[in-house]
């Protein structure tokens, strides 16, 4: 039964990993545009050393990340390996935020962070991109809900907490109109999304 398991789920992976091809164009789109951004910023007659600095640190950090989802790619039928170490949770969030805004209005997302927060020990870029990724589908709702090209301030809350010396929560709570009841079993499915793109 184990190995009839472990078969069905590398054919899964498989699978999955086909389906893959038609929404990497996603997963990059957000380093690419904190990139462009960069490049704009270097591009500025008055830009001052600093501001060359923290663009090209961007870059390099964008880069480095566009690096990592291709390997993921290539590796995406090996198991997952969890590069775990501390991280600071609400720099990730902020940073989540940042690239999950690039390309739409950045007030739109109300941060609520707890500032008593302890460090945390995860894969930070494996959690940051997961952020990344709801982030922009609380996005894309507001907006579809609200018929308007971005969300209202407001329309998204993210927030941090911390609940006891053991656990904490990041909570994101949009105002779009929701999973459809047909579609919530399928949402931990890799890869299923109801758009014509999304990693989902």
């Amino acid at each position: 039964i184990e190995r009839f398991q472990r078969e069905a789920s590398q054919r899964e992976r498989l699978s999955s990993l086909g389906r893959l091809s038609t929404v990497v164009a996603h997963e990059i789109r957000n380093p690419l545009m904190i990139i462009k951004t960069s490049l704009r910023a270097l591009r500025r007659e008055d830009a001052g050393p600093a501001q060359v600095s923290a663009a090209a640190k961007d870059i390099d950090e964008e880069i480095a990340r566009l690096n990592r989802i291709v390997t993921e790619v290539l590796d995406f039928a090996r198991p997952i390996k969890f590069d775990v170490a501390p991280v600071d949770l609400n720099a990730l969030v902020r940073d989540a935020v940042k690239a999950a805004t690039a390309a739409d209005s950045p007030g739109a997302i109300r941060l609520d962070l707890d500032p008593n927060v302890p460090s945390i020990t995860t894969d930070g870029e494996r959690l940051r991109q997961a952020l990344v990724n709801i982030l922009g589908n609380a996005i894309q709702a507001v907006a579809a809900n609200t018929g308007e090209g971005a969300p209202a301030p407001d329309g998204i809350r993210l927030r941090t907490a911390r609940i006891d010396t053991r656990r904490v929560a990041i909570t994101v709570a949009d105002r779009g109109p929701g999973i459809a009841p047909e579609d919530m079993p399928r949402v931990f499915d890799p890869y299923f999304t109801t758009r014509r793109t999304g990693t989902g």
